[in-house]
């Protein structure tokens, strides 16, 4: 499958909400080609510059779906609401011009995962959340377990090469086993230092 690329400095997971401001020209042609009932691949920029450079990215991102956009009068800046639906590897590059595109094919989750995982995760996020202040209108995790994974690793801290790694974890509960340390981590951290940690949050918008 030949899909379009957008490299970020940033790690999304499926089932994210994304909000982007689209202004580089070759992105701008992407957006008037697949839109509006178009979708794309997001992937994580491993070096280079995310404008008007050069950059190597990730080898495994998402594909996700715009909900809803607008543009300015002169139609020069996209505004984008989009939201992660799977996991995908890149396989080998089809085009640089006017925009990357690459070969991609599925990266399915390999499950192994039960509700004792998510259990644990959950009750390891919800921790790191009171201890940073930012429990209040929280949304429940799902109980499924690659849902319940995806949902907490979207909200996790970290450098993107951290985030990039649960991205990559080809299972849940390899990926909520992981959660669980880190927000136990956090959650320690933040309560020997005296002062919040803010999460990743659930919103990009690159300059």
């Amino acid at each position: 499958m030949d899909r379009p690329v957008f490299a970020l400095h940033a790690v999304v997971f499926p089932g994210q909400a994304l909000a982007l401001r689209v202004f580089e020209e070759r992105y701008l042609q992407m957006m008037e080609d697949v839109l509006p009932e178009g979708g794309f691949v997001v992937v994580a920029i491993r070096v280079g510059q995310e404008v008007g450079g050069p950059y190597e990215a990730h080898r495994v991102g998402v594909t996700v779906s715009v909900e809803d956009y607008d543009f300015d009068a002169e139609g020069s800046v996209y505004h984008l609401r989009t939201i992660g639906r799977e996991r995908v590897a890149l396989v080998r590059p089809t085009a640089n011009e006017p925009y990357p595109r690459w070969q991609v094919e599925p990266y399915p989750d390999e499950g192994g995962a039960g509700t004792d995982d998510v259990d644990a995760a959950r009750r390891a996020f919800e921790a790191y959340l009171r201890a940073t202040g930012e429990d209040a209108g929280t949304p429940a995790v799902p109980r499924e377990p690659v849902a319940a994974s995806f949902a907490m690793a979207g909200a996790a801290p970290g450098l993107p090469a951290e985030r990039q790694a649960l991205l990559e974890t080809p299972g849940a509960g390899a990926r909520l086993r992981a959660l669980e340390r880190l927000f136990r981590k956090e959650a320690a951290m933040v309560r020997v230092l005296g002062a919040g940690v803010g999460g990743a949050g659930v919103e990009i918008n690159p300059n």
